[in-house]
């Protein structure tokens, strides 16, 4: 019996040291999260000294041949190594991400110790370059392989430049959570004043990741506008704008063909009274519109026309509401009550190798073309 008492103690005692010790997850080196971009390599070097000094020394004990890797979580602005740090503690905590055209550096902590990890691009006279700097020297390897999953480009910066009319000239900066968009600043020209102002559009979402507010402000803060959208099968059905004081505004509603698509937008005031009504039909490479007055009065037709190898960029899920903004057009016509074309204008697109839309050309015929410019990030 004293046997079987002292067994169940030491027992009870093994199970309460394994409770006080923290769980340890070690980095391994396949990527443990599904969306990710991982950096491996076959060979670490480790160098005594500052990044820049020439007189810093590699280590010959500290070199490995064993698999190394980085692998970076959007999901949870997370890094980890594999056979880099002693501890191999699987993911650190990134603090800031700096991104330009030849290179990629994440900043993160261990034990209060500032790190880098920077990648640096392949060029023709060498590989990609991971470098892991800390005070005193820096880890390196070349990059043998390489893969991304589920990884996403972001639009930071949109500019759009008229020489015609500079008070259509804007500055857009886009800011995200994940992939979520949660603030645009715009600055701009008034057109009749001829100032310079900055707006600012907050964007906030339900559990759900829906988006439901658009609050509107000015610089300084000062609430100036709020946009709320309703839904109905996952789809966008009404959207109700609100001035400064609170007062309704506005109201649009939307309706949807079979396969989701925008098919009738009406815009009413604050008494639900309708101010113009818009009726969407779709072709293969072709998006027409029919505009109602107040009185569901014909009054014109646009047709726009566009790129079908080309995907549309959504920035927003509110854009959806407007199939204009969402597909690169290759030309516009806009037919009047009467039959008339009055307008017609033809855009030239340029892509980036990804596929992404970085400049619009809108060319006149008297003048130089209005630009439209959009900068991308890698997630």
């Amino acid at each position: 019996m004293f046997f079987l008492v002292l067994v169940l103690g030491l027992t009870s005692c093994s199970n309460d040291k394994q409770e006080e010790t923290p769980k340890v997850s070690y980095a391994d080196i396949k990527p443990t999260q599904s969306k990710y971009k991982a950096f491996y390599g076959e060979k670490l070097f480790k160098v005594f000294g500052p990044l820049t000094s020439k007189s810093s020394e590699s280590d010959p004990n500290a070199e490995t041949k064993k698999p190394v890797s980085v692998i970076f979580y959007p999901n949870t602005k997370t890094i980890s190594f594999s056979n880099i740090f002693d501890n191999k503690t699987v993911e650190y905590a990134v603090t800031d991400i700096v991104d330009n055209e030849t290179s990629l550096t994440y900043k993160f902590e261990i034990n209060a110790v500032k790190y880098t990890c920077t990648i640096a691009n392949k060029t023709s006279l060498s590989p990609t370059i991971v470098t892991v700097t800390f005070l005193g020297g820096y880890y390196k390897f070349d990059v043998t392989d390489s893969e991304k999953k589920n990884i996403k480009y972001l639009l930071v910066k949109e500019t759009y430049t008229s020489i015609r009319d500079s008070t259509k000239n804007q500055i857009m900066h886009y800011t995200y959570a994940d992939t979520n968009l949660i603030r645009v600043v715009t600055h701009l020209i008034h057109p009749t004043l001829l100032i310079r102002l900055t707006s600012i559009n907050n964007y906030i979402y339900n559990e759900e990741k829906k988006l439901v507010t658009i609050v509107m402000t000015n610089e300084s803060g000062v609430f100036k506008r709020k946009i709320s959208y309703e839904y109905l099968n996952n789809l966008i059905v009404k959207e109700t704008t609100e001035d400064s004081t609170g007062k309704v505004i506005a109201v649009a509603t939307y309706g949807y063909n079979s396969e989701g698509k925008v098919s009738l937008a009406s815009f009413a005031d604050y008494e639900g009274n309708i101010n113009s009504q818009r009726h969407y039909s779709y072709e293969k490479n072709k998006i027409t519109t029919k505009f109602f007055d107040h009185n569901k009065e014909y009054s014109s037709t646009q047709i726009l026309t566009y790129d079908i190898q080309r995907k549309p960029y959504l920035i927003s899920q509110e854009r959806v509401l407007d199939p204009s903004t969402n597909l690169n057009f290759t030309s516009l016509t806009i037919i009047s009550i009467n039959g008339d074309v009055f307008f017609k204008d033809d855009y030239v697109y340029e892509y980036s190798p990804e596929g992404l839309h970085l400049k619009t050309l809108y060319r006149n015929v008297d003048h130089a073309p209005d630009i439209r410019e959009k900068t991308y990030i890698e997630e």
